[in-house]
């Protein structure tokens, strides 16, 4: 059951990778049609060009790091040092889309959102990162008792 979760965790950081990719690609048309249908002013298109292309180092980033955290936990590898780094570095780019759409927000104020999700995100993983630690603790100190 595990396995296949895993799997699917994994098509879904390919899928999220091709269309971040996609995205990056089709953002100013996109974000032309967006700011014609909801009549948003230049400097709000600004903000939401500024604010995916500042994120989107981030989250491609944070993609490939979850693809190599899973293809550890799909092998067995799960609690390492390595897996830890792999979550700092995707809460750190939790961080930095945070701050990239705070700048965002004065010139579009939904961007907000983003923000508190991004942040909210941050702790979450740092949380699950600080129990990681925890866990490689307890095991390494298991492995030297028996």
């Amino acid at each position: 059951m595990q396995n296949k979760a895993v799997k699917f965790s994994l098509a879904a950081v390919a899928l999220l990778l091709l269309t971040a990719i996609g995205l990056g690609i089709a953002m100013p048309w996109l974000v032309k049609w967006y700011a014609e249908y909801r009549k948003i002013q230049d400097s709000g298109k600004t903000a939401i060009l500024i604010a995916y292309y500042g994120c989107l180092p981030f989250a491609l980033t944070a993609l490939v790091c979850l693809w190599k955290l899973l293809r550890n936990i799909s092998a067995e590898r799960v609690f390492l040092e390595t897996n830890s780094r792999l979550m700092a570095v995707v809460s750190w780019c939790c961080l930095g889309a945070t701050l990239v759409t705070l700048g965002a927000c004065r010139w579009y104020p939904p961007l907000g959102f983003v923000t508190v999700s991004m942040a909210f995100l941050f702790l979450i993983v740092r949380v699950v990162r600080n129990c990681f630690i925890a866990a490689i603790a307890l095991k390494e100190e298991n492995d030297l008792t028996v």
